[in-house]
């Protein structure tokens, strides 16, 4: 995509940002219909409010210790995978969900590293962007959020679809994913392992809805509420009425 137009960055702002603004702007090619969706991607992570920061030195999860380091060795040459590269195995990894609510399988195959964020190399309450490792063989089932998020994949693959009626799509490496506010949506691997590169932004008030059907025929979601850790905990349900079926792009 074109640089936008915005004005440049601060002076004194990290110089990683600035190197990972650049990565995105050359790497992400989007269609002219997502085109306005994608620069203000680019234009958040641009101007977000960052401050450098010395992630807690933990142990990764089995799952990236395990995955990371091939899925590393697999990535195609890109400038945001050239960026990210180095950066990978210093994350504060950690895995998104528990498993009180969430099938096992499930939450120890959905992992996160982030750049930016609560727990990133650059710290910022205005935006998320990171790594997130998914394990071979798992469904993230239909969610939504109100945050507007792109899902650049740089190994593996990776399928998803935008409604509960709608076919997946498939994307490998190097293809991109870009998800409206509020759009439902959910992710799934195939065989292999896969690595992503996410950005969140926009409304980031920590709710993650998770759609999930009744054996009546009815639908719920779930709410997820965003910790200060930046894992996710259930915290309430509700019936899923039309009103939210119709702002998620579900009909």
């Amino acid at each position: 995509m074109t640089k936008t137009d915005d004005p440049k960055p601060h002076p004194r702002q990290p110089a990683l940002q600035r190197r990972l603004v650049d990565a995105y702007e050359v790497t992400i090619r989007p269609d002219p219909a997502e085109a306005p969706l994608a620069a203000t991607l680019a234009r958040d992570l641009r101007h977000a409010a960052t401050t450098e920061q010395e992630p807690p030195q933990t142990q990764a999860p089995g799952l990236v210790t395990s995955r990371l380091p091939a899925l590393l060795d697999a990535m195609p040459a890109s400038p945001l995978a050239d960026t990210l590269r180095p950066l990978a195995q210093t994350l504060d990894w950690y895995q998104i969900y528990d498993a009180t609510h969430v099938d096992p399988a499930l939450a120890g195959g959905l992992m996160a590293g982030q750049v930016i964020g609560s727990r990133g190399i650059l710290h910022s309450r205005d935006l998320y962007m990171g790594l997130f490792l998914l394990a071979p063989h798992v469904t993230y089932p239909l969610h939504q959020h109100a945050a507007l998020e792109i899902y650049h994949v740089l190994a593996g693959e990776i399928y998803i679809r935008h409604g509960r009626a709608k076919l997946s799509m498939h994307i490998g490496a190097g293809g991109h994913s870009i998800t409206p506010p509020h759009q439902v949506h959910e992710l799934r691997t195939g065989n292999d392992a896969c690595l992503i590169a996410y950005v969140w932004t926009g409304d980031l008030t920590g709710e993650n809805w998770w759609w999930e059907p009744q054996d009546d025929g009815s639908w719920d979601r779930v709410c997820w509420q965003r910790q200060l850790d930046s894992s996710w905990s259930a915290t309430r349900r509700e019936p899923l009425c039309e009103a939210e079926i119709l702002r998620a792009g579900d009909r």
